[in-house]
């Protein structure tokens, strides 16, 4: 009998661990900047009853280390996939730094429709800015997204 109760009890906690374990979109408002790692996602409200998902899909980040001095500035490709409510889904790249033949830029915005609706998404900071001394943790994109027009 306390062999049975012992399985019961250690199946309720992976089953219980496993919950936790499970990453769940997060969401946001339109018009105030947040967070995203790469491969999370996070869900907009949008324009009635359309919903704006993003992912993280690659970030790469060549920037000289803030610690370095460099021939090239360098720069951070982000591909950002987009998509609605009812699952059509679209990878947009954005690119801050030297971002050759666009001239180098701190931000980049780029606008999508999503569901009928207009977005205007921009790449504020991809963060940590790259150190040569340090440990580099995984990248975060900080994003902003406002309904065009």
């Amino acid at each position: 009998m306390a062999n049975y109760l012992l399985s019961l009890l250690m199946i309720l906690l992976l089953m219980t661990q496993c919950q936790r374990d499970e990453v769940l979109p997060q969401e946001a408002e339109p018009g105030k900047a947040f967070l995203l790692k790469q491969g999370e996602r996070l869900q907009l409200t949008g324009h009635e009853n359309t919903r704006l998902g993003l992912q993280v899909e690659e970030v790469s980040d060549s920037r000289c280390p803030e610690d370095v001095v460099c021939v090239w500035y360098g720069n951070a490709v982000v591909k950002l996939k987009v998509y609605s409510s009812s699952g059509k889904s679209q990878v947009l790249t954005f690119c801050i730094g030297d971002c050759r033949p666009e001239p180098t830029r701190g931000k980049h915005t780029v606008t999508a429709e999503v569901g009928g609706q207009a977005y205007e998404i921009t790449l504020l900071e991809v963060l940590p800015y790259p150190n040569a001394t340090d440990q580099q943790p995984a990248k975060q994109v900080k994003l902003l997204v406002n309904r065009a027009g």
